[in-house]
């Protein structure tokens, strides 16, 4: 069952157990899809078309730039930021699991809905996703400026800690939120 759900002889997932289901579905879900969010990035990135008709473009597809990627870069290039994104992912599943399981909780402990009906998962679930997404989005903002780097390397950041520094000194607290309105 997702979400709270009493069980009538007592044994219930615990919140910590709820959270580290959350966190390694979040690890596996990133290791899987790294690849894809790579390209996806180098796409959001490229200022000509993705076209084959364009000569300057220097992706045209999933499978070109895939090739392309591995053949410049290594195998290893599809896992580029891969330790930001994995504790942007880790923490997401953790605070939307857990969000989830408690407002669940909360609706079935204090109200007259139950618990297990679709409007109330619909509406404990975008609500979990909000708090997990405003909860993890500093790591994000992080995670994009390392992508952002790019080829030919332009190391602006030495590592986590100094992006997150850089951040902090140039624009203040709100410089982890950017983006977050859309």
């Amino acid at each position: 069952m997702v979400g709270y759900d009493p069980k009538p002889d007592g044994r219930n997932n615990t919140k910590f157990q709820v959270a580290v289901a959350g966190s390694v579905s979040g690890l596996v879900t990133r290791a899987l899809i790294s690849p894809f969010d790579v390209i996806k990035i180098r796409f959001q990135l490229q200022h000509e078309r993705l076209s084959r008709s364009d000569p300057s473009a220097k992706y045209h597809g999933i499978l070109q730039a895939s090739r392309q990627i591995l053949q410049e870069e290594g195998p290893t290039a599809f896992w580029k930021g891969h330790v930001p994104a994995q504790i942007l992912s880790i923490g997401y599943g953790a605070v939307q699991f857990l969000s989830f399981e408690m407002l669940t909780e909360l609706v079935h402990r204090g109200s007259v809905y139950d618990a297990r009906e679709f409007s109330v998962h619909f509406v404990c679930g975008g609500l979990a996703a909000c708090m997990a997404t405003l909860t993890v989005h500093p790591v994000d903002v992080l995670r994009t400026r390392f992508a952002a780097q790019g080829e030919p390397k332009v190391r602006r950041y030495k590592g986590l800690m100094d992006c997150a520094k850089q951040v902090l000194q140039k624009e203040g607290a709100l410089g982890f939120f950017k983006g977050l309105s859309p």
